[in-house]
Parts: C-alpha cells; structure tokens; sequence
C-alpha cells in the first residue's frame, strides 16, 4: 500500500466536500453556476491531486457490456420502486409539503424550472456524485489501502456531505435518520461497484432513486 497515494485520495475527496459545502451554503451562487462549480471540483481535484501522485485516474474501469445495462436497468427500476414504497409508507410520519418547499426555497427551485434541474440531479449530479465517493474515494482508495478504509470513508464521506447539503432544509429527526441512510446507502453502492470495479452499477442505482426523489419533489412542489 502507498501512504501518499492513498492520502491524496482522501485530500483530494474531503477538498471537493468542504468547498462545495462552503458554496452551497455560504456563497449560494445561482444554481447553474453551482452546477458549473461542483463538476470543476469533483473531476479537477482528484485529476489535479492523483496526477500529482501518480495514480491512475480512469484506467479500465469506464467500460460496461450491454448485459451489464441490461441487469443495472432492472435492478434501477426495483430501487425506485422500493424508494416510492417508503414514500407511500412514511408520508403519514413526515409534512412533505412543509419539506419540499423549504428545499425549494433552499434550491432556488419552483414549478418553472423544475424539469431541467430534475433533469440534472438525476443524471448529471448522480454521475459526478459517484465518480468522486465510489470511483475515486472507493474504487480508487481500495487500491492503496485497506478494503474496510475505503467503505468507511467513501460512505462516511457521501452521508456527511449530503447531510451538510440537506441541514437547513430537514427537520432534526428526519435530518438523523437521512443520515443514517445515507451511509448505509453509500455502504451499498461500495458493494455493488466492488465486484465488478466500475462506478456504473451505483450510479444506475443513485440515477433511478433520485428518479424517485424527484417524483416525490413534484408531487409536492
């Protein structure tokens, strides 16, 4: 294992973690702007960091077969069944109205440009997500430590990020228990990536429950 390339790895993912949590909630540029910031840190520092370190950014682990799609799709599909299943359940628990509209507000989202901002989170957002905690801050960090640092700090890493995204926008309760899923969450994304070494299974499954999230979003918007 090497020390140094495995702490530019972790530099490099707690680097696009605090700065994106400083313009999200401190500078709050426009959203399009904010979208514009958070690919140039979550592709330019890992490149900057590890080409600094020598570690391999992309190597092979892009690739994906069409019976690989073919079973990611399904398996999507059944996760945003499951996420809608929740909401069904809990929306009895939680004021749904009250949160979507805080978020909303948090967001600078409205009825207007809902579309292409549920449009970007789903694709855009889901795909840099992963690429910073499962290609590099897992998939890359298990190359250069040991397997159990790597699932604790890329899940740790992605609860905590969200959780500083999601705070002023969720009560405290929901705020703990989305945290707790959160990393479990990014638990499971680890796992499914691992086998294979590819960022492709979790972010289909990140992709379609933010499809879910998003259709909750617009119930309620």
């Amino acid at each position: 294992m090497n020390s140094k390339k495995k702490y530019a790895i972790i530099a490099a993912a707690i680097i696009c973690c605090a700065a994106m949590a400083l313009t999200e909630t401190v500078i709050e540029p426009p959203y399009a702007v904010k979208c514009v910031i958070k690919a140039v840190l979550f592709f330019g520092v890992p490149f900057a960091l590890m080409k600094c370190f020598d570690v391999k950014l992309f190597a092979d682990t892009l690739s994906l077969s069409k019976k690989s799609f073919l079973r990611l799709f399904a398996l999507g599909a059944a996760v945003y069944l499951v996420v809608m299943a929740s909401y069904a359940l809990t929306k009895g628990l939680f004021d749904y109205d009250e949160l979507v509209r805080s978020l909303s507000e948090d967001q600078h989202v409205d009825s207007r440009n809902f579309i292409p901002v549920a449009l970007y989170i789903s694709f855009g957002n889901s795909f840099l997500e992963e690429f910073l905690f499962r290609h590099v801050s897992f998939i890359r960090l298990s190359e250069y430590s040991s397997r159990r640092t790597a699932y604790i700090f890329s899940s740790v890493m992605f609860a905590i990020y969200h959780a500083a995204m999601l705070g002023a926008s969720f009560p405290p309760l929901l705020l703990g228990a989305a945290l707790i899923g959160l990393a479990f969450g990014g638990f499971i994304f680890d796992f499914i990536d691992e086998k294979s070494g590819r960022l492709y299974p979790s972010w289909v499954v990140h992709m379609f429950a933010d499809f879910a999230l998003m259709t909750v979003w617009y119930i309620h918007i």
